[in-house]
């Protein structure tokens, strides 16, 4: 069923549910479905409509305190599918690797391993409309070794969540879905153990609200939603719900995304290779997962962008030694050349952000429409960055000129001292993937929710999506999201057995 809660519609959410699930994005949607189909009877609420409205969209804005970001209100979509509208089908499972705990990157572990989100493999890529795992292994390269392997992202559509799973929704006996619903508040018994019920507000100032009861209820808005509402709902609590050891909003994650070197590509190379490091590499050098990619350049770019000038470039000792060592581009630098080398290749990065406390989701003073305090995001990068992004760039760099397939020139940022991280007008600057500021661990004095992705100290509140993450990897982080909700909807149809 379909229905719009600013007006006379929300009549048909008058009664208790078995589980309200709140935001209809990936995780929301997902989670919905499975419970559903579980038995379960489900107000999925959402704050935006079916399309995308000025409205609703201005609710995410916020500040940025720290580390140079995009404005808060463009990596999210608030409206039916959320950012499913607009996302690349990047696809791929965490490794086994990214669970565990690493002494060098303190708080890090989760209380869950990979196999206990393995058996969601078949439904998750279902989801996501992808082929099979075992179609995209690990490829053979001469750059693998003990160090690095190479490895392949599977590609969804991408699957839009609005347009597949829309008329389902709608036609389910099990889920009243409900459009431009605005959570404002979630109200605790007298015991502050359960949510008694979920306040909600359409988009007409003078409405006053009604209120949601289930015997559940699950929050899936996103990495800097999630905690921002939690922070909010300080009536009861003062330091907002859940947030009793001061970590809601707290390890915010990205997965930095960076160009490093410019490249003269010596051995034929697909239009795009990834590589990530070996168990064994993480290990030894005390460094975080990544994935590194080695990118050719479309002809036109090399040509506006991919060369260096004879002049004053010619000059340069490392230009110099490359014309030296690659015969053919030699004459760039000779008399009678054009003055200048080619560079054919990028190399990028994306790489797990290290666990800093400091990296967090606050409340800013400025409130939105509806009262509520907006997001202030203090984005920090740490020397465990830094160190993670220099291993990894000059164990590849090192690899491809020991086996003659290419030359790399770094960035002059990138070999700074400290590092100079470029702006966002200069980079990509991240994946705009928002982890880690409910994280998930078995101590409430390390985390936000426990393995089952229920808040500490309150017994019918749960998170969905990638702020549950208790470390992010470096894979893009919608098939993991989908993973988690197939899991919590597992768990919910067990312990809400109608």
């Amino acid at each position: 069923m379909l229905v719009d809660a600013g007006g006379a519609g929300r009549a048909a959410l008058a009664r208790e549910f078995d589980l309200c699930v709140i935001g209809a994005g990936p995780a929301g949607i997902t989670l919905a479905r499975r419970a559903a189909g579980l038995g379960l009877d489900v107000a999925l609420m959402e704050a935006g409509g079916e399309e995308m409205t000025v409205d609703s969209q201005e609710v995410y804005e916020g500040e940025s305190l720290g580390f140079d970001y995009f404005p808060l209100d463009t990596p999210r979509l608030r409206f039916l599918g959320g950012s499913s509208n607009h996302w690349a089908g990047w696809c791929r499972a965490l490794d086994p690797v990214d669970f565990r705990a690493k002494a060098w990157n303190p708080m890090s572990g989760w209380p869950i391993a990979k196999a206990d989100l393995d058996p969601y493999q078949p439904a998750t890529d279902e989801i996501l409309d992808l082929i099979p795992a075992d179609w995209a292994p690990d490829l053979p390269s001469r750059l693998n070794g003990d160090d690095l392997r190479r490895f392949q992202f599977r590609w969804s559509p991408p699957t839009n969540f609005r347009e597949k799973y829309a008329a389902e929704l709608v036609a389910s006996e099990r889920i009243v879905l409900a459009l431009n619903a605005n959570l404002v508040d979630l109200r605790l018994d007298d015991a502050l153990g359960r949510v008694e019920a979920a306040a909600f507000r359409g988009y007409d100032s003078s409405d006053p609200g009604f209120a949601i009861r289930a015997r559940a209820y699950a929050l899936c808005c996103g990495g800097i939603e999630n905690p921002r509402l939690l922070l909010n709902f300080a009536s009861q609590q003062a330091a907002g719900l859940g947030n009793g050891a001061d970590l809601v909003g707290r390890y915010f994650c990205e997965h930095p995304h960076f160009v490093l070197a410019e490249a003269i590509l010596r051995a034929p190379f697909p239009e795009l290779s990834f590589f990530a490091p070996t168990e064994d590499f993480i290990a030894r050098n005390e460094v975080l997962n990544f994935g590194l990619r080695v990118q050719k350049m479309p002809e036109p770019f090399v040509r506006e962008h991919g060369s260096i000038a004879g002049d004053p470039s010619c000059d340069d000792p490392f230009v110099l030694r490359l014309a030296e060592r690659l015969a053919e581009v030699s004459p760039a630098c000779a008399p009678g050349g054009d003055g200048a080398i080619r560079f054919d290749g990028l190399l990028r990065i994306a790489y797990e952000q290290a666990l800093n406390p400091d990296s967090r989701v606050m409340l800013a003073e400025a409130t939105d429409r509806f009262g509520m305090r907006r997001p202030a995001l203090d984005f920090r990068l740490s020397e465990l960055d830094e160190r993670t992004l220099e291993v990894a760039l000059m164990t590849l760099a090192q690899r491809m000129a020991a086996l003659d397939m290419g030359r790399a020139r770094i960035r002059d940022w990138v070999l700074a001292e400290p590092i100079g991280w470029p702006l966002i007008t200069q980079d990509e600057v991240g994946g705009k993937h928002h982890m880690g500021t409910t994280r998930m661990a078995d101590d409430p004095r390390r985390g936000v929710v426990d393995r089952d992705c229920r808040v500490h100290g309150v017994a019918n509140l749960y998170i969905g999506g990638s702020s549950v993450f208790a470390t992010g990897g470096h894979a893009n982080p919608t098939y993991t999201i989908v993973q988690l909700a197939l899991r919590l909807g597992d768990h919910l149809g067990t312990t809400l057995a109608p």
